[in-house]
């Protein structure tokens, strides 16, 4: 019977996707629109399907327009700051009112009221008024990524105003509605083209645009094609349940049995080499050097599949600034190539062992119920944000970040996950990448410094400050690193057993640690270092006291608090730290304005979000605010709630929230399995500590859309895997 069911699952799969492709065939743009691109013409009423030119003579303008039927274009105020540019007013009768727009690199503000009230298909964002003083919609049409495009393609139709949410409810559709637009700036740039009242739906199009069969939403389908792909998964589970397999035999070729001994010396060897040649030849821009050397590196991962992964963890910080120059004129990047190169490698890994005749110890280790959450959990926002990606602005830049944050994200947990859960894999393998992590932060943070102390670079200077940024281009990014680093090193340093690795992690924290206080971060200082010592100092009382040890261990935390904030004492006259309260200007000004423009965002995009990597857009040519003009290119909302939301909209920031949730409690489930185990214990306080810091910072500003810090996320999540869990769950008896 359950085998039956799972067929009728499979086929209920394949009818699925099948809906979904069929959706996706029928929306997709693929046919040419010969008559898009309606051409505007003078007009003498606004009604219905009108696209009339500026020059029309139902348009009132304020002194000084220069008017054809080309655009409108405002004069320059005496005070640019303080009137505006020039006023229209008009009147229509009809539903929806549209502008033709002109954005560019070039600040411009257009607010619009109609009726007397604010236009509702604009961002409305409370204390935002016009020059009258009155409450408007308003919209920005600075878009520095259209310059260079011919005029033409510049253009972009808006949607002002709806009168009604239904087409039926003809109350509102015959009453004449007064428009007045106010522009501030924009002289020179002619910003208004045309305007038209319900356009038909070609109208709006440019005569080169491509349209679908059916005009509907792409998204759909997506979701379709993916719950298809669900179902299909969980039947091929259940069948798989059915039959339980618990051995797989396979042929035994003994020269692939190599001892354990040899495969180790040679993979350290190989690794050793391959990391030198990689060096140089980034360093160089010779790609052969490169080329040869990520080859080794890849010999060392087959033969040990941790090195190449450890390789990666201790590249990552530098995988923002350098890329590896691997074939002629073209360069791959680090995380590109360590996470794809790290998941084949494991498959290389385990089919060796295939062929050698070992046992596939994977279908006797089983996930238990959180860990299973999580890693479906990150799958299922894996989906939703390519879902997401599909109806944007700019799909290319969508497609782009859902690649290299979330699914790069998904397979390195499911590496890590198949790594870990190996019988052959050893209790090594998993300080290994721990220390390959840990190693490559120390590295960066020494160059920080080596730039801090000769002045030589790696450094920048901000608010009476020099602050160390090392590789990154802003000294917050660095110090959103180190937040999670520094958090396990001191974990280890204080809490793992033995004087001389005790001293060994003492010494990466002391160096780690001093580069985090030059980055002179405020999200790392006020928001960040309270929480991971307040997880530190509570978690390592609860397990000294688990362990029925004496809590001196924690003098040395205290140690650590006393000397960061003595080293800090002669910059508190700095003004980065005199204006910290200070929310009438400067930064924290900027960051509360950010915040206002943001949640209106989120609020006029609910379900979908604006998409993956297009928050930088719909900021800057949409709701930037006027008193927030000196930081236009903000592409994240500084606020981790506030990013998932505009991102992936709710369904996201449920998702993203939930697989947060379960990967934290994961940690602590650990911590509570390995009290008194020493080492283990101490790595999952560290982890506790580092997600404390990293959730505490993304408060203020990004947490986890970089693909650094998502890796980092996602090594803290599973670095508990083991090849012998508790609690198993029955559901999956393989990865």
């Amino acid at each position: 019977m359950p085998a039956i069911l799972g067929r009728w699952r499979l086929l209920a799969s394949a009818l699925v996707i099948a809906a979904g492709l069929f959706w996706l065939l029928l929306t997709f743009p693929n046919q040419p629109c010969a008559q898009c691109g309606a051409t505007p013409e003078p007009a003498t009423t606004l009604t219905p399907g009108v696209v009339a030119t500026m020059d029309s003579p139902i348009f009132t303008y304020s002194p000084g327009w220069s008017v054809s039927a080309d655009g409108a274009d405002p004069a320059e105020p005496a005070d640019a700051f303080a009137e505006p540019a020039g006023v229209i007013t008009f009147t229509y009768t009809g539903d929806a009112l549209w502008l033709l727009v002109a954005p560019g690199d070039y600040w411009a503000y257009l607010y619009a009221t109609v009726d007397g009230q604010p236009a509702n298909r604009l961002a409305n964002i409370a204390g935002n008024r016009d020059g009258t003083g009155a409450a408007t919609g308003y919209t920005t049409l600075l878009a520095p990524e259209l310059a260079g495009l011919p005029a033409e393609k510049r253009l972009r139709w808006i949607e002002v105003h709806r009168s009604s949410s239904f087409q039926e409810d003809r109350r509102f559709l015959e009453d004449e509605h007064t428009v007045r637009l106010e522009l501030w700036r924009g002289w020179g740039q002619t910003p208004l083209r045309a305007v038209a009242v319900d356009p038909p739906k070609n109208a709006l199009e440019r005569p080169d645009a491509r349209r679908p069969l059916w005009n509907a939403p792409l998204w759909p389908g997506a979701s379709l094609v993916l719950a298809g792909l669900w179902l299909a998964i969980s039947a091929l589970i259940v069948d798989r349940r059915v039959r339980q397999v618990s051995t797989i035999s396979s042929p035994k070729i003994t020269w692939l049995r190599m001892p354990e001994l040899a495969v180790q010396r040679v993979g350290w060897s190989t690794l050793a080499t391959g990391a030198v040649l990689v060096a140089t030849g980034t360093a160089s821009h010779i790609w052969l050097l490169a080329l040869l050397g990520v080859g080794l590196l890849g010999v060392a991962g087959l033969l040990r599949p941790a090195l190449w992964l450890a390789a990666l963890l201790f590249a990552l910080p530098f995988a923002y600034a350098i890329d590896l120059p691997l074939l002629p004129g073209r360069a791959l990047g680090i995380v590109d190539v360590g996470v794809l190169g790290g998941a084949a490698l494991l498959v290389g890994h385990l089919t060796w062992q295939w062929l050698a005749g070992e046992e596939q110890s994977m279908t006797a280790v089983a996930f238990d119920r959180w860990q299973l959450a999580v890693l479906i959990l990150l799958t299922l926002l894996v989906s939703w944000a390519l879902v997401a990606s599909l109806d944007v602005r700019y799909p290319a830049l969508a497609l782009r970040e859902w690649r290299v944050i979330f699914l790069y994200a998904s397979i390195f947990a499911a590496t890590l996950a198949g790594l870990l859960r190996n019988a052959h894999t050893s209790e090594a393998d998993r300080w290994l990448l721990v220390a390959g992590w840990l190693l490559g932060a120390t590295t960066v943070a020494v160059i920080g410094l080596w730039g801090f102390a000769s002045g030589q670079g790696f450094v920048s200077a901000a608010e009476g400050v020099r602050r160390v940024q090392a590789l990154y281009d802003s000294a917050n990014n660095l110090a959103l690193y180190l937040d999670r680093t520094l958090a396990v090193t001191l974990a280890l340093t204080i809490f793992v057993r033995g004087r001389r690795q005790q001293a060994r992690w003492a010494a990466l924290a002391a160096v780690q640690g001093l580069a985090w206080l030059l980055t002179f971060s405020k999200g790392a200082f006020f928001l960040a270092a309270p929480a991971m010592m307040l997880a530190l100092g509570g978690g390592g009382l609860w397990l000294l006291r688990r362990g029925n040890q004496s809590a001196k261990p924690l003098l040395l935390l205290v140690g650590v608090v006393v000397i960061g904030g003595l080293a800090l004492t002669p910059f508190i006259g700095a003004e980065r730290f005199q204006r910290l309260l200070d929310f009438e200007q400067g930064t924290g000004f900027l960051r509360l304005q950010l915040w206002r423009s943001a949640w209106q965002m989120a609020l006029d995009h609910p379900l979908l979000g604006v998409g993956p990597d297009q928050f930088l857009y719909h900021y800057r040519s949409g709701y930037l605010l006027p008193t927030a003009w000196q930081e236009p290119n903000l592409n994240h909302p500084h606020n981790l709630l506030l990013d998932w939301w505009t991102r992936l909209g709710l369904v996201g920031l449920g998702l993203g929230m939930g697989w947060l949730g379960a990967g934290v409690w994961t940690i602590w489930r650990w911590l509570r399995r390995t009290a008194g185990h020493g080492n283990d214990a101490a790595l999952a306080l560290g982890l506790l500590a580092a997600a404390a810091a990293g959730v505490a910072h993304g408060l203020i500003d990004v947490s986890y859309a970089l693909p650094e810090l998502m890796l980092v996320w996602v090594l803290s999540f599973h670095l508990c895997e083991s090849s012998a869990q508790e609690e198993p769950h029955p559901i999956l008896t393989t990865l």
